[in-house]
Order: structure tokens, then sequence, then C-alpha cells
């Protein structure tokens, strides 16, 4: 830890309604760790200090007046010690990342901090800080980012109160453009650390601190759907998915959060450009001759390989002595006519989209059979408890459905009259004629039911037509 506080990266006076960036690698958000809202909140404010264009991490400061402004946490005399105590149990958590590599998916496992530096006395609030080191591991998940990382305004998650909260915002901002994500329990809950790696005499085991769906549901899931609507840019519903009777995962439905408290230039963030990583990286190589709007400009007009030759063929020109007299318009003439243009290139750029896309299809395809699953689970449920309620009401009702059945010019060749009726209705053909005889019979009763879900399964089989 460097104790020359002028290489320190220092706090600024900023408003709340200011835009700060976060800018984590997918991977990183994808990560398995567990903190508690104090070891949060400090590594939240350490992400916020990390700058797009820094190539090296430094030692960052933090103030407790600006954990106690930005969280609007009570600033009392314990307030200190949760500031020093969270930076130390930061210093001994550990992160868990899968990635891709050349040579398949790795697990690394590594430190977040390395070190916690403060005054042993302070004798004032500008004396109440820790400086925070980042670990090097951590340098390819937080520096020189060029794609594959998310990107979100940190004022949307200083108001949650909870680490489950911030974690469940993060995984589903991620796939907000998609609108929908799919997680297997198992997975889900080793993300946001409410399964946990714990040492149990020497004995590393897994702990599960809701093993009960319902428990998990009601702590963890329906609080986050509360905290994200009050407080952040979206709001997500969530669906439940079973193999046998037993619950195996979640599908979220995202959506943006419209009624959610934001200064004007929290809602700027929402026309963020797309490939504004890219955006980012070719500027730092022409921005001593072209402006960002005309990189950005390149990028919507351009294949990206394209705009990289053009760029550098005219950087390789100044670096050989070549006068140019207009830079700018030499770039741009470059990078419109393609020095080295490849149409083979250009063509598996293209493939590559295309299996992009084709791929991002399939699984929003699944995620939108599982949803349109679900439903028809729910519909069966509450319609067979329709029933139920109507046969006890009318006993008369039961034995009319299955004369019905009986009669019916198709059903009738499935119905055995020397099986009972339970075995008949194992029949998925005696089962349907059964409930359209059941509903013909108190269409009244099934008015609320049809109205709560024809439109969603209409919606839902839309959308996957279009896929």
């Amino acid at each position: 830890m460097k104790s020359n506080t002028a290489n320190k990266v220092r706090r600024s006076k900023t408003s709340k309604n200011v835009v700060k960036l976060i800018r984590k690698s997918n991977e990183l958000v994808e990560a398995r760790y567990k903190f508690d809202i104090w070891e949060t909140r400090i590594f939240t404010k350490m992400l916020s200090m990390v700058h797009k264009n820094d190539e090296d991490f430094q030692p960052y400061r933090i103030y407790l007046s600006d954990i106690v402004k930005d969280f609007q946490v009570e600033n009392n005399k314990d307030a200190y010690d949760r500031l020093r105590r969270g930076g130390n149990k930061l210093m001994s958590k550990i992160i868990k990342v899968i990635r891709e590599t050349e040579e398949g998916l790795m697990e690394l496992t590594t430190p977040i901090v390395v070190g916690v530096d403060r005054l042993v006395n302070p004798n004032s609030e500008d004396g109440k800080f820790i400086d925070v080191s980042f670990h090097p591991d951590m340098r390819p998940f937080l520096l020189s980012l060029k794609s594959q990382f998310t990107i979100y305004d940190v004022n949307n998650i200083l108001k949650l109160p909870s680490s489950y909260s911030i974690r469940l915002y993060e995984l589903l901002k991620q796939y907000e453009r998609i609108g929908s994500r799919k997680f297997q329990l198992q997975e889900l809950k080793e993300i946001i650390g409410v399964i946990e790696e714990i040492d149990n005499n020497g004995k590393k085991l897994l702990k599960d601190n809701y093993p009960l769906f319902g428990n998990f549901k009601q702590r963890v899931l329906l609080k986050a759907q509360r905290d994200l609507k009050k407080f952040t840019d979206i709001q997500f519903e969530f669906d439940p998915f079973k193999r046998g009777r037993k619950i195996v995962g979640v599908v979220f439905t995202i959506r943006a959060n419209n009624g959610a408290p934001r200064s004007s230039k929290v809602k700027a963030l929402k026309n963020i450009h797309p490939k504004q990583g890219l955006i980012d990286d070719l500027y730092l190589l022409t921005k001593d001759y072209v402006g960002k709007k005309v990189v950005e400009k390149w990028v919507d007009d351009y294949p990206e390989f394209q705009v990289r030759e053009g760029i550098n063929y005219t950087i390789a020109q100044l670096k050989k002595g070549v006068q140019i007299e207009n830079v700018g318009g030499y770039l741009h003439s470059m990078v419109r006519q393609s020095i080295d243009f490849n149409p083979i290139k250009e063509k598996v750029e293209k493939q590559k989209k295309v299996k992009q896309k084709m791929q991002e299809d399939a699984l929003k395809k699944e995620d939108l059979e599982a949803q349109l699953k679900i439903v028809y689970t729910e519909v069966q449920e509450k319609e067979t408890a329709i029933i139920e309620e109507i046969c006890k009401n009318n006993p008369e009702a039961w034995p009319k459905a299955m004369e019905q059945v009986s009669n019916h010019s198709i059903a009738r060749e499935q119905y055995d009259p020397s099986l009972s009726d339970k075995e008949n209705l194992k029949s998925r053909v005696v089962r349907i004629t059964f409930i359209n005889a059941i509903r013909k019979q108190f269409p009244a009763k099934f008015k609320s039911l049809d109205k709560t879900y024809d439109a969603k399964i209409k919606q839902l089989k839309n959308w996957i037509s279009t896929l």
C-alpha cells in the first residue's frame, strides 16, 4: 500500500444527481461472492472511482462522509468503525470468476483487495477515511474494457438496502435489452451469495442460507422486486419453473421502470450507445484529429474491422513521417474506403453477427417457452381448483360432463366405460373434453381466470412466433 497521498484517488464533491458510471466485465457481474451491506458499499464506491481510461489501479481513498452522503446512512459514533471493519472484512473476501479462455472454461479464485490503510486516531471528519487497493487479478475485469461489459449509473443502487438486491440489479441490467433472463436456481443462489462456501474445521462446505424456495422467494426475490421498482431504472417479474415437482430455476422478465425517481441526467443514460466501449477505444486513438461524434458515426456506418484498418493505416503513415495536411479528412477518407478491403472478412463478420443473433433469439425463445409453460401450469392448477369447487357444490355436474365425454365423436374412442372416471381422465383427449363440458355448464366461473391469462398467453405466443 502506497503511503504517498498524492498518488491516491481522492473524493470529489458531487451531487447525488450526477451520473457516475460503473463498468464491470460481464464475467465479474456473474462472479460468485457474498458481501454484507457495508462491504458492498465500499466495493461500490471503489468501482465508481475507477475511470474508464485508467491503465492501472490506484489506492482509492474512501471518506466516511462520502459513504454517509451517497448511501444516506446515519453518521453516528459507530459509523466509522463500520467503515473500517467493512474494509478489513473486504480484504479477506475471495471472489470466483468463471471465464472462457483458449484452454477452455476456467475459474479464477482471487482476493478482491490487497490492503486497507487508515489513520489510527482520526481527529476530524477529514481524517475519517480508509485507503483501499484492488488486487491486481481484478484488472482485466475493470480496466480497458472493450466489449462484453455491463454499464450502469451508480445512483441506481445507492439506496438499495440489501446486497442481494444489488447483485440481482446487476444481473438483470445485463440482460435489459433482451428483456428476459433464465437461471438455474442453484446457479443464481451461488452468484448472489445465498449459497456460500464456509470453512468447517478445515473442510470447505456449501451453506444454503435459504434452502426452502418459499423463504428464498420471500426474503430475496420479492424484496429485490420491491427494492428495484422503488429505487432503480428497471423492474422485473419472475416465474419459477419445475423439473417434476421440484422448483429448479427462475425466469425473470425485465422492463424499464419509468416510475423510478431519477434526475434528467440519469434518464439520459437510456440513450447510451450500444457500442460505447468500442467508440471510447477508437476515440483514444484519434482524439487529436476528430471529435467523438465522428468516431460514433464511423462505428454506425461501417464494420469495426474497416474502421480499425482506416485508423491504423493513417497512424502508420504518420509514424513513417508522411506529411498529411488534414489528418481528420484523411482519416475519414481511409475509413470510408477501407484500405485493405476484404470481402471475405466482411462476409465472416456478417456471419458472426447472424450467428450471434440466432443464438440470442434461441435463448430468448427458450426463455419465452419456459414462461409460457409456467403460465399453462398455473392455468391448469387454477382451472382444476375451480372444477373441484363446482363439483363439490353441484353434484350433478361431474356425471353430466362424463356423459358428454362418452357421447363426444372423438373422446368416446378414448373413453372406456369399464374403467373409473379417474382412469379415463388420464387420457388427454378425455380430460380436455371433460373440462370443456364443465366450462360450458358454468361459463361464469371461468371468466376471471380467462381474463387474467388469455392476454398473457397470446402475447407470449406472438413473441415466440417472431423468433
